[in-house]
């Protein structure tokens, strides 16, 4: 997704953690990225 964004210059704004409606939340690329890394 990131990169077909960059590549494309398309900002990204929502990202789906579920199948419903409400499942979209606000993008947040630090947030993305140090949860990717983070060791829980």
């Amino acid at each position: 997704m990131l990169a077909i964004a960059n590549q494309f210059k398309i900002p990204v704004k929502y990202i789906g953690i579920g199948e419903k409606m409400e499942d979209l939340q606000v993008f947040d690329r630090v947030e993305f990225v140090d949860s990717l890394f983070s060791v829980k």
